[in-house]
């Protein structure tokens, strides 16, 4: 479902170095928040974290979910060293990444993060889906790209699952730069991906879709991303990473 508040993502990635630090940035991070409670301001976070931590930390949120950065698309069966999306979900966590650069990078292609959307999303698990463009061109054919990125991967999702289904804006040129996306080039791929969302699955259950934006998101820049850019919230990386930097994003980006 579309989400009324905004819905801000941290990805740890490889971060921190051990289980240790992992609980105490989350205790100190849920103690920050209750303090912003205390002034009425009701922030909520989703933290993507590294598998081996994960239902380590749900015990220690009251203010947000823990989720992972990847699944396999596989279903049960006889297969070694592979976690399943319905174990996953089993275990009291709420959300995956899929199809960030990172991954796709590795080697992951359309079919098989297809396969990934569909199984997640049969698991109930809220799964937030990233296509970005690595570079953009005068003529806009990047546009036509990303629609098409996105058409091949949810053909043939059932649409009654799109409910529990985001789509992250990743530029993968503005992941880690100095400078990210404006405002103004977010909300014209915003456009963009709710028309091919429109035109594969039909307006209603188009609008059953958040977006969010993620690449080299600050302080500074996080509101106008969601006022300016026509997001529903925020995939932040190095931003979640460090404690008083996440803390002033969720406050900034729920404040009213």
């Amino acid at each position: 479902m579309k989400r009324t508040k905004p819905l801000i993502v941290g990805n740890w990635k490889t971060t921190p170095a051990n289980l240790k630090e992992a609980i105490n940035f989350v205790k100190s991070l849920e103690k920050k928040l209750t303090a912003l409670k205390k002034k009425s301001i009701n922030a909520y976070y989703f933290l993507a974290v590294p598998d081996i931590f994960a239902t380590s930390l749900i015990p220690f949120t009251k203010y947000g979910e823990i989720g992972t950065q990847n699944i396999n698309g596989t279903t049960l069966g006889q297969e070694t060293g592979i976690t399943t999306p319905s174990m996953v979900a089993s275990t009291g966590i709420t959300f995956t990444i899929l199809g960030h650069s990172e991954v796709r990078a590795r080697g992951e292609d359309l079919h098989t993060l297809s396969q990934k959307v569909t199984l997640s999303l049969k698991a109930k698990l809220l799964t937030v889906l990233c296509v970005g463009e690595s570079e953009r061109d005068k003529e806009g054919n990047y546009l036509h790209e990303l629609e098409n990125d996105l058409k091949e991967i949810l053909a043939n999702v059932d649409r009654a699952l799109f409910s529990n289904l985001v789509i992250a804006y990743e530029p993968i040129w503005a992941i880690g730069a100095p400078v990210p996306a404006t405002t103004e080039e977010c909300f014209e791929v915003v456009i963009s991906l709710r028309r091919a969302l429109a035109t594969l699955v039909g307006i209603e259950h188009a609008k059953k879709v958040s977006i969010i934006y993620g690449g080299a998101v600050t302080e500074d820049t996080a509101k106008s991303f969601l006022i300016d850019g026509g997001v529903d919230g925020l995939l932040l990386g190095r931003a979640s990473q460090e404690l008083k930097t996440f803390t002033t994003i969720l406050e900034s980006c729920f404040k009213n």
